[in-house]
């Protein structure tokens, strides 16, 4: 193998990795509420997995047989579509396992550029996906079924949140009833003061209570002679 083989290899590796972060990145801008939703679906990755099974093996296996149909070119472009659509889905619904990545590799600034988390998640993914055998028949597939069942579960629950505080028939919380007030021993010290401080002293009632003032009557007007 020469030097011209080697650089045109890289350069293709180069160029597929780019091609999925321009995916992953495209993605994460059109549908962010999908990508955030995957992203908490990837949690579950046995799940997602069996449900891009049950898309991705029908869809290939129908564009297939659209495919084998040489008669009629028509049927080759609509095989090819349907073949190339679970693919697409897969790379969209796989960067939220990008951000998820990302979001476990914090840096200064994620808060207002959210996509730093796929470009750098979507980096290490692809050196995932370099590994040969491994990378190459295991990863790369897994990331495109899981991808493609996540993104088919998030768009069932894409749609508004529902209202938690409608009513649901449940009355009013009822309050507990106040406790009542301990009593008070009678040779304690805080009874005690309790009393002095309701037992008026002498002082107070020896002072004469001051007489209620009677309203002015209004004054009559003077007759003129």
């Amino acid at each position: 193998m020469t030097i011209e083989d080697v650089l045109k290899v890289l350069l293709l590796i180069l160029s597929v990795m780019l091609v999925f972060q321009a995916y992953w990145l495209a993605g994460t801008a059109l549908f962010p509420r999908l990508v955030g939703q995957a992203r908490d679906r990837y949690k579950k990755p046995f799940r997602t997995t069996l449900i891009g099974l049950a898309v991705v093996v029908p869809a290939f296996f129908l564009g297939f047989m659209v495919l084998g149909q040489r008669s009629q070119p028509v049927f080759k472009v609509i095989g090819f579509v349907i073949g190339s659509v679970p693919l697409i889905a897969g790379l969209i619904g796989s960067a939220g396992l990008c951000q998820l990545i990302g979001l476990g590799l914090p840096a200064p600034g994620d808060q207002s550029q959210n996509w730093r988390r796929v470009w750098r998640g979507g980096w290490v993914l692809n050196f995932c996906y370099l590994l040969p055998f491994a990378g190459w028949f295991v990863l790369l597939p897994w990331g495109i079924i899981s991808g493609c069942g996540v993104f088919v579960t998030s768009l069932s629950g894409n749609g508004a949140p529902r209202n938690r505080s409608r009513n649901t028939g449940r009355g009013p919380k009822r309050t507990s009833a106040p406790e009542p007030a301990a009593k008070l021993d009678d040779d304690s010290p805080r009874s005690s003061r309790l009393q002095r401080s309701q037992i008026p002293s002498g002082d107070e009632g020896s002072k004469p209570k001051p007489r209620p003032r009677r309203p002015r009557r209004p004054s009559r007007p003077k007759q003129e002679e």
